[in-house]
């Protein structure tokens, strides 16, 4: 198994799927879901070409996965994503996602892909960004982390017109806890987190997360957010300069072993984002939130754009109990997990 590197200068995705080594071969890939820990919102252009951004994420040890097998008998494209879809060209693909993904992965026809998932879609942990990271991935086993995340972020923002940010795209194609600075040039700087090991163990053993039983479009979400922030609304502003701050004071946290102070960050995160646009939160969601603080979670927010997902708590482990059975008592399911280390891997099987 073999991971992605960040060497300049980086080639493009085209230059690296045009070369495939050895010939054809059938490439798996996975790429990490992601859990943010504080800063989300902030990576937006509309914010971060302005001010900067910053945002404190963990790659986590679920998946999404794509197998890409170049070749089809009948020279057509076949796809198993959500639905089994057969079509002449990829640009005649019915799904947006799909189609803008294969385009930029130089994937035309003539071949198979299937796609797997450990969530469901739209549910707040990156699915989308790590789906698009694995295309190109599978496409360009040889492609840097950078031009990953990069030509992932493209297909979203550019290609289709999505209000959000880069950081899930870094993090599928990286991995690991990093704090990723977004400059106003465009350019992203994924540093990681070189915590201790009692450090990660212990914030590892703090954090749960449960599905809210929501779906939704972050890009829909997000477009009230946008536009308020391009036309400079103050309170807006205020909250993403706000929550820019929590991002570095998480890290200091973090790197001071202070990680008591996690969950009133994770909390007073979610206070000022849930103000930010009239769908990020809802009664039912708040109400969410809240059972789990009276349960016993520290810290609460619900992840990516909001809206529904999932929530991510912060709970010190004796209270674990107590709040599994409330959130489940609520109708919520669990979905277990450790930090991954890895970003993006694919794995090649010449043909």
């Amino acid at each position: 198994m073999t991971g992605v590197t960040s060497r300049l200068p980086e080639p493009t995705l085209a230059a690296s799927a045009a070369h495939p080594p050895d010939g054809p071969a059938v490439v798996t890939v996975r790429s990490p879901l992601r859990i943010s820990l504080a800063g989300g919102g902030t990576d937006l252009p509309s914010y971060s070409s302005r001010y900067g951004g910053l945002v404190v994420g963990c790659a986590i040890d679920r998946y999404v996965g794509v197998t890409l097998f170049p070749r089809d008998f009948r020279g057509r494209l076949r796809t198993a994503v959500d639905t089994t879809v057969e079509c002449d060209r990829a640009g005649n693909h019915p799904h947006p996602m799909v189609r803008a993904c294969l385009l930029r992965a130089g994937v035309d026809d003539g071949c198979q892909l299937a796609s797997f998932s450990d969530a469901p879609s739209g549910s707040g942990l990156g699915g989308s960004a790590a789906f698009a990271v694995s295309v190109l991935h599978a496409a360009a086993p040889g492609a840097s982390a950078r031009t990953l995340a990069e030509t992932a972020a493209a297909v979203e923002i550019d290609d289709l017109g999505r209000a959000v940010g880069k950081q899930d795209h870094y993090l599928a194609a990286y991995g690991s806890i990093r704090l990723l600075r977004f400059h106003p040039s465009g350019r992203v700087d994924p540093q990681p987190l070189e915590l201790p090991a009692a450090v990660r163990a212990g914030l590892e053993a703090r954090l749960l997360l449960f599905y809210s039983g929501t779906s939704r479009d972050a890009g829909a979400v997000l477009a009230e957010q946008n536009e308020r922030t391009r036309s400079g609304n103050d309170d807006a502003l205020r909250r993403l300069h706000a929550i820019r701050s929590i991002a570095d004071e998480m890290v200091s946290a973090l790197e001071r072993r202070d990680l008591g102070a996690i969950g009133h960050l994770v909390n007073e995160h979610w206070s000022l984002k849930s103000g930010l646009g009239s769908r990020i939160s809802s009664p039912r969601l708040q109400a969410l939130h809240d059972r789990a603080r009276e349960a016993g979670a520290c810290g609460a927010k619900l992840l990516g754009s909001g809206g529904g997902g999932f929530l991510l708590l912060v709970c010190q482990p004796e209270r674990h109990a107590e709040v599994r059975r409330s959130m489940v008592a609520a109708g919520l399911r669990e979905l277990p997990f450790r930090l991954a280390e890895g970003g993006s891997r694919a794995i090649r099987m010449p043909l």
